[in-house]
Formats: structure tokens, C-alpha cells, sequence
């Protein structure tokens, strides 16, 4: 008689992979783990994600400019702290006219922690040394706004104690004209919303704003649900209010001077005023909802997919502004993971700044920066986003690029997917390899429902094959490197199915 012995059964697998081709797909960072692609990117900063490979990402350096037109490749910087410089408060750029040569001149202004007025020439300077401007002591500063009255350039500081009026030639204190929270010319009417009272809209046609006479002066008021005056924008040959909920367009019929109000759109979520910037052939501004365009008429929803990164948040000290057909928001955000990037290590306003391309709608993120105050410096010659900064970095105005750092402070980068299951939900999968060219030292940690794991790559030319084992039915997986420059390019996962 024969007897056959029972055979164990084996599990058999079946190799699969998977490959992170392209990284310029943006961030999805509203969508649920569950329904998304398996290699879509749900969080990633301080990465480049432009061409489609993980490169050097934004950062500053200390602004440097051209001694003169004539050689624009010889540069230098300011010394603020060998001016005594240790805080700068407020920074904008100041274009005038002179009167004797009928030449343009620029300059930037910084306010430093003492309130003093300073200088800096931004062409034709052999020194680069900050000048005192005044000795008009500007504790703090309510709006600021670039102006003309007659013949002058002037930059218009709106303060508790007054306006300070500063151009070329003068600078003064004008205690009897109100702060103003924002002010527009259009019409050849000056309008402003006062600081102590935003629910008020007044008018004067005595463009001179020094020589601001309440009693001569017109008051529009809306008292409904879309909130408090915050600013006005001149754009597409109308004056927009912009208030705390909402957006109205003020017509005027000439041969009447009356005018008429439209109310374009209401919003459930306040409206960010130090958002608000005009760039190209739309404003932009942002809500607890997220980022949105106006184009005179609607409104429309943008960069959706980054939702998830206003909500709930308090951004009402942000900053912006509009350089080349970017639109670049200094933000707060909570990331929801326990890393402290930069300036999130002590206490901070701000700790982001978006750049957002307004043809492609094509997002950077720059984590780990407390920016205070973000301005665009456009000269014939050249063109600088420029920024000044809250916390260490307080002595510094720093000019934005694709340098990898905050001042040579290299701060993590991070790319960091959903968790999937590979395309094979409820099967036990085993990570077998990791291949990935990279030109500097990174991470790969791969997070798993039972384990976690972090591989080690060094920088190099070539293709790098590393065998790992890591169990899961889920993973997450996370691309990180401290390096200031870096260049990663399509990791490709190798793993087993257990059938």
C-alpha cells in the first residue's frame, strides 16, 4: 500500500513595481489617502517640483545689486548691521523722478527698530552703505502706499501718530491726517477707509492727501453682511472695495458724479487683506477656503488641490506680492506632522511662502521662513523679489531664489506620498528593492501599517540599486534630504504580491 504524504502548501508571489516618474504633478493636499493615485504627492517643501524631478527648491541670500547699469554682473550688498541696523521692521521700494535731470532714481526705504528712516541707492553705488533718511521717528506703520502729489514722488507712511510724508527732498510728520488703512486714487478723487471707522468709505477731490480736510470730505457706508472696509484696488478702470466678506465695484457717472455700487461677491470665509494683490489681468487673495482670482466681474476658486493648507488658519499677517506673473503669498500653516523646519523652532508669524505661477497655476513651497514683509524691486535694469524677515533673521533683507537655503541655514526637504496599497488592496506585500539616481545624500523611509523603515542613499551619477525588506498592506513613502543643492530623479519600488 502506498501512502502519500500531505505536502505543505507555499504562498507564491508575483514581483511587481512601481515608479515615481514625474514629481511635477503638484500637490493634492485635500484629497483623502483612499482615492488617490499611487504616486501623488500629499505633502512635499523646500523641493523644486518644476521639470518633473526633485530639485533645489526656494530660499534667500542676503539682497545683492548692481554697482552700475554699466556692469550688472559686479554686485554687492548692504551692511545694516554696521549701521546699527539689528531690526528691520518695514522695507518697500521707492522709485522717484528727479526734477533737475528728469531721471529715475531708486531707492530702497527700511525703518529700522529705532523707527528711523534709512536709504539704500539701488543703482550707481559705490558704497552700498544704508543713509539716514530723517530723523522722523515712525514707530509703526499702518499701511504705505506709493504716491504722487504734483511733481513728486513720495511714499506715504500712514501711522497712529499722522501721515509721515517722505519723498526725495523732504520728509515730515502731518499729525492732523487720519491713518489710513488703505487709499486710492481714481476718478480725480483721492479715496481711503479711516482707521477708526471701517465701515466708512470717504472721498475728497483735493488729491493732496497732507492736506486732508474732514470737513470737506464725502462718507459712503455699508452696514450689511459683508464685514469692514480692509482696501481698495484700482484695477480694469474701476475702484474695487475690498471688505472682510466680500467685493464691491464703485462706477461713477461723470456728467453726475454720482455713484454706483455693485456688489460682486460674497464670501462665508473672511478675506485676507495683506493677500490681496493685482497680477496681470487678475487680483488675488486668500481665504480660510483657499486661493482665489478676481477678474473684475467673478470670482473663480485656484490651486485647489492646496485647500487643505488654509483651512482653519489665521493668516490675517501675511504678506504678498506680484513679480513677473507670480504671485507669492508669506503665510502660516500648520503641516500636521511633528517636524520643526527653520523658523518653527521658536516662536514664529509666519513659516511659509508660496510661489504660484499664474499661467500654469504651477505651486513652490518654501518652509522654515518667518517672513514679514515681501516687496517686488523692478529697475529697467534688473528685477528682485525682495523680503524682510521676523525672529534671527531680523537684520536681514534677503532677495528669493532657487538657492536651497535661508541664508545658508539648510533646512529639510521633504516629498512625501499617500498611503496606498500598490494597486492591491487586502495582499500582504513585501518591499524588495529601491532604485533611484540621486546627485546628493537622501532618505527614503518607507512607512508601512506594520513597520517603518529608512534607507540611506549617497550622491552620484549613476543609477542606485539598494535591496530592503519592509512588510505592510499600506505604505507611505518619504523622499527627504538636508542638502542645499539636490537633484533626484524617478525612485522606482520593487516588491513581492503574496498571492
Amino acid at each position: 500500500m502506498l501512502i502519500y504524504k500531505k505536502l505543505r502548501k507555499h504562498r507564491h508571489t508575483a514581483e511587481k513595481d512601481i515608479v515615481f516618474s514625474v514629481f511635477d504633478a503638484g500637490i493634492k493636499s485635500k484629497k483623502d489617502d483612499s482615492v488617490e493615485n499611487l504616486t501623488a504627492c500629499k505633502n512635499s517643501y523646500n523641493f523644486s517640483l518644476a521639470d518633473g524631478a526633485l530639485k533645489t527648491g526656494l530660499g534667500f541670500k542676503d539682497l545683492e545689486v548692481p554697482y552700475s547699469a554699466a556692469d550688472l554682473s559686479k554686485l554687492h550688498t548692504f551692511d545694516f548691521l554696521g549701521r546699527g541696523i539689528t531690526e528691520i521692521k518695514w522695507i518697500d521700494c521707492y522709485r522717484f523722478k528727479n526734477t533737475e535731470d528728469g531721471k529715475n532714481y531708486y531707492h530702497l526705504n527700511v525703518v529700522d527698530q529705532q523707527g528711523r528712516l534709512w536709504y539704500c541707492v539701488l543703482l550707481e553705488d559705490e558704497l552700498g552703505i544704508p543713509v539716514i533718511k530723517s530723523d522722523v521717528e515712525i514707530k509703526e506703520i499702518i499701511s504705505c502706499f506709493e504716491y504722487r502729489i504734483g511733481d513728486r514722488d513720495c511714499i506715504l507712511y500712514f501711522t497712529p501718530d499722522g501721515l509721515v510724508y517722505s519723498s526725495a527732498y523732504q520728509t515730515s510728520l502731518y499729525s492732523e491726517v487720519p491713518p489710513l488703512l488703505s487709499c486710492a486714487v481714481h476718478y480725480d478723487k483721492l479715496f481711503g477707509i479711516t482707521n477708526s471707522n471701517r465701515n466708512e468709505l470717504v472721498y475728497q477731490e483735493n488729491l493732496d492727501v497732507r492736506e486732508w480736510d474732514k470737513e470737506t470730505s464725502s462718507v459712503i457706508q455699508f452696514l450689511d453682511q459683508r464685514g469692514s472696509f480692509t482696501k481698495l484696488v484700482v484695477f480694469s478702470n474701476y475702484v474695487y472695495l475690498f471688505r472682510e466678506h466680500g467685493i464691491t465695484r464703485i462706477s461713477e457717472y461723470t456728467p453726475t458724479k454720482e455713484f454706483t455700487f455693485t456688489h460682486l461677491f460674497t464670501s462665508t470665509s473672511r478675506i485676507f487683506e495683506d493677500s490681496i494683490c493685482v497680477c496681470n489681468s487678475a487680483v488675488y487673495f486668500v481665504t480660510r477656503d483657499g486661493l482665489y482670482a478676481f477678474n473684475g466681474s467673478s470670482v473663480t476658486k485656484i490651486c485647489t488641490d492646496y485647500d487643505g493648507y488654509f483651512t482653519k488658519l489665521d493668516n490675517s499677517n501675511c504678506a504678498s506680492c506680484a513679480v513677473n506673473g507670480k504671485y507669492y503669498l508669506a503665510s502660516r500653516l500648520n503641516f500636521d506632522d511633528e517636524r520643526k523646519v527653520g523658523c518653527e523652532s521658536e516662536n514664529f508669524v509666519n513659516n511659509v511662502l508660496f510661489e504660484i505661477d499664474i499661467e500654469s497655476k504651477k505651486v513652490e513651497i518654501l518652509r522654515g521662513v518667518d517672513i514679514k514683509r515681501i516687496i517686488k524691486i523692478d529697475l529697467p535694469e534688473y528685477c528682485r523679489v525682495a523680503a524682510c524677515f521676523n525672529g534671527k533673521l531680523s537684520s536681514h533683507v534677503g532677495q528669493l531664489g532657487n538657492y536651497g537655503s535661508a541664508f545658508d541655514d539648510d533646512s529639510v526637504k521633504v516629498w512625501e506620498s499617500f498611503a496606498t496599497d500598490l494597486g492591491y488592496q487586502g495582499k500582504r506585500k513585501k518591499i524588495k528593492e529601491i532604485l533611484l539616481t540621486t546627485k546628493t545624500d537622501c532618505t527614503i523611509e518607507i512607512i508601512s501599517d506594520i513597520e517603518s523603515k529608512k534607507f540611506d542613499f549617497v550622491g552620484g551619477e549613476r543609477e542606485q540599486r539598494l535591496s530592503v525588506s519592509c512588510l505592510g498592506n499600506t505604505f507611505k513613502f518619504v523622499i527627504s534630504t538636508p542638502s542645499k543643492e539636490c537633484e533626484i530623479c524617478k525612485p522606482k519600488i520593487v516588491f513581492d504580491v503574496v498571492v
